[in-house]
């Protein structure tokens, strides 16, 4: 299962340390909140899409363990698990690299600059 749930524990990490931003900056200055907010919510996606392919891969792993009278369906589904796991999760750092650079970027630009 590490190919699955490891790579959906450090996402879950990056989640974390997204909240932990929002609560030690969004008081002070509610615009590094908002700032962030699309791109928590795409880390959100992310997890918990990753969670529903690693549960996927453990049935996987269990019909292949017990003779699943169509491996090439798992196998598959075990692929596209990896997959994801390799090239589609990673970007919630990303996502936590930009939640953390704060307003400032986002809210550099008057509203007559646009």
């Amino acid at each position: 299962m590490e190919p699955y749930v490891g790579p959906l524990k450090q996402a879950s990490k990056d989640l974390q340390a997204a909240g932990m931003f929002f609560m030690q900056n969004g008081m002070k200055n509610p615009n590094a909140a908002l700032a962030g907010s699309t791109d928590f919510m795409h880390m959100m996606g992310h997890v918990c899409i990753a969670l529903m392919w690693a549960r996927m891969a453990r049935v996987s792993l269990d019909a292949l363990a017990n003779g699943t009278p169509d491996p090439d369906f798992h196998q598959t589904k075990l692929a596209t698990a990896r997959y994801y796991m390799a090239r589609q999760l990673p970007a919630t750092a990303m996502h936590l690299a930009r939640i953390q650079s704060g307003a400032d970027p986002v809210m550099g630009l008057a509203a007559d600059q646009f």
